[in-house]
């Protein structure tokens, strides 16, 4: 890799927001934010969109975001199985893009 494809390179950030998806569509922020504070996480704070039946978390680190998408991936809010992954850093979009 020349110098100039490594400084093109994106840098890898660790997430410590959570994205869930399949959330019950009648569910508040106040019961979000109880669901994922169980067994004591500390969650930092919570965006819920519900008309799409998405939301994030965000925790205080990397780590504890990880050991939470391990505990809740494919558990139930009020008969939803939701699905629970790192949430992806926004990235804002090149304005000269490079040729490749």
């Amino acid at each position: 890799m020349s110098a100039s494809q490594e400084d093109a390179a994106p840098a890898v950030t660790e997430s410590s927001r959570l994205f869930v998806k399949n959330l019950p569509p009648n569910i508040t922020e106040v019961d979000f934010r109880k669901h994922f504070a169980a067994q004591g996480r500390e969650v930092t704070d919570v965006k819920l969109i519900p008309h799409r039946r998405i939301g994030f978390v965000g925790y205080k680190s990397h780590e504890d975001a990880a050991r939470a998408v391990k505990y809740f991936n494919r558990s139930f809010i009020r008969m939803s199985r939701i699905a629970v992954d790192l949430a992806k850093p926004v990235r804002a979009p090149r304005l000269n893009p490079t040729p490749t």
